[in-house]
């Protein structure tokens, strides 16, 4: 299934599916994604599903930003970022996490087959390691934890099953060094998932996701 996560100021608001041949957005209340935002026009923009889905810009004031570049009309890929005004959506397709779930960071993240299961049931936490919050820690309770602040680079730990998977959710930040990292690797559009021991960083601050004691 396809679905947007809508975010504003860094906070993950809500998801909506894509189900339908044509999901709208606007300021309008009878739109199927509504944003009370006055920079969003009545009918901003609409969410296509064909084969695949496309953003199409419905002559707005304000424009339909696609991972920072204008655009008219084009078709999403996952992990893309769609900015409407105020607000910014990923577009996430599930199919595409199912890829994502295969991928190897790195040799030391290889478990045993039949231990991730039983390791999964623990509780699960974030530690930051530097930054003002140094020695904090987050217990990742909710279905979607936010890393970093508005305004900048932000991130989210996202709960799936028993799971967790770490995505990039956009930021303002031109410096290549404060953009997202897992285990020293720069973070692309997928999602990646999270494993016991896993350094993260955000906006130049590090964190460690680790079983709570």
């Amino acid at each position: 299934m396809n679905k947007l996560i809508l975010m504003h100021d860094g906070t993950v608001i809500r998801e909506y599916p894509i189900e339908k041949e044509k999901t709208t957005l606007g300021r309008k209340p009878d739109n199927d994604i509504h944003l009370d935002d006055p920079t969003v026009s009545g009918l901003h923009c609409i969410f296509l599903l064909l084969q695949n889905v496309y953003v199409e810009d419905m002559n707005s004031t304000n424009g339909v930003l696609l991972n920072g570049k204008k655009v008219t009309k084009r078709q999403l890929e996952n992990g893309d970022i769609v900015r409407i005004g105020r607000h910014e959506l990923k577009f996430v397709d599930e199919k595409a996490h199912a890829f994502d779930s295969t991928v190897v960071i790195s040799p030391g993240q290889i478990m045993p087959a039949g231990s991730k299961k039983a390791e999964q049931t623990k509780s699960y936490i974030v530690k930051a390691m530097s930054g003002p919050d140094a020695g904090n820690i987050l217990e990742l309770s909710r279905a979607y934890t936010t890393l970093g602040k508005p305004g900048g680079q932000v991130a989210v730990i996202a709960r799936r099953g028993d799971g967790f998977h770490f995505m990039q959710m956009g930021g303002t930040t031109a410096d290549k060094n404060l953009h997202p990292r897992i285990n020293g690797q720069t973070l692309t559009g997928a999602s990646v998932p999270l494993n016991a021991g896993d350094e993260l960083e955000v906006g130049g601050n590090k964190f460690v996701f680790t079983a709570s004691d």
